[in-house]
């Protein structure tokens, strides 16, 4: 590796470097901001903070109403697990919040690596990101946790065990699953990436189909807490058919820009071709 290339690879990590600090800065920013937030907003106009209740506390009631199964209840084991669970939710709902901004930063990194005429694509692929990722957690919020919760929750009382359980463990199901069906949801525009920067031709995602589903069975297995496959074929099967319209959509996209670049090459190659000659006339002079 020359001493050229080289440096581009370390400004290239630099640059990955600084967007993942303004990245984490505005996580962190806007999830403080969460956590003082009080749920009645008419109460800071009127100055009058002597019922004040944050907001993170309105909303772990409200997951626990759309979520938790009635017959079953949380206990704290720790001191620390309500103080661990705000800064869950704050960071939650700041990731969410700053969702098109973290999107933003990601495109500016990958914007050098892209065609002069789809660079122009920033809004639609912030727009991607965001609703991809807004699925995966609507998607999880209104299937795939309550499933999960319903089916652990049968197995408990078949077992003859009273339904106390962990407030953290919980919440942190809650959590990861939301952020794990949001990321998983999201994959798509990796898979784009990878074709944009010719590392993955679209024929060997069509090629390796039952691969990827046998794959994508195992992560789920893992991933999914339920021991059944309810879980693992609510989180699986919608992400494969979203894998098979992406290769559809990126199959379409690449033959309009084959042309594009048929072009370009031949355009490049004759450029190669010109100055060789003349470098062989010099020389022959």
């Amino acid at each position: 590796m020359s001493h050229e290339e080289e440096q581009s690879v370390w400004d290239h990590l630099e640059e990955l470097a600084q967007r993942l600090r303004k990245a984490l800065f505005a996580v962190v920013v806007v999830t403080m901001a969460v956590i003082v937030l009080p749920s009645d907003f008419s109460s800071v106009l009127r100055l009058d903070f002597s019922n004040y209740i944050p907001l993170v506390a309105t909303l772990m009631g409200f997951i626990q109403d759309s979520l938790l199964p009635a017959e079953v209840t949380l206990i704290a084991f720790n001191w620390l697990d309500t103080f661990y669970i705000y800064f869950l939710i704050a960071m939650v709902v700041g990731v969410i919040i700053t969702l098109p901004y973290l999107a933003y930063e990601l495109y500016q990194f990958i914007k050098p690596a892209m065609y002069p005429h789809e660079r122009k694509s920033v809004y639609s692929f912030i727009f991607a990101v965001t609703i991809l990722f807004v699925t995966g957690a609507v998607y999880a919020w209104f299937i795939l946790l309550p499933t999960t919760f319903t089916v652990l929750s049968k197995f408990v009382y078949q077992s003859r065990v009273m339904p106390f359980f962990s407030v953290k463990g919980f919440f942190d199901m809650v959590a990861f699953g939301l952020f794990g069906s949001g990321l998983f949801y999201t994959f798509p525009i990796v898979i784009w990436m990878l074709v944009k920067a010719d590392l993955l031709e679209v024929q060997t995602l069509k090629d390796n189909r039952k691969q990827l589903f046998a794959a994508l069975l195992i992560v789920t297995a893992i991933l999914t807490p339920d021991p059944t496959p309810f879980s693992m074929l609510l989180m699986s099967i919608p992400f494969y058919l979203l894998y098979e319209i992406t290769v559809q959509i990126l199959s379409r996209v690449k033959k309009e820009r084959d042309p594009y670049d048929y072009i370009l090459k031949r355009g490049v190659n004759a450029s190669r071709e010109l100055l060789e000659r003349e470098q062989i006339g010099e020389n022959e002079e």
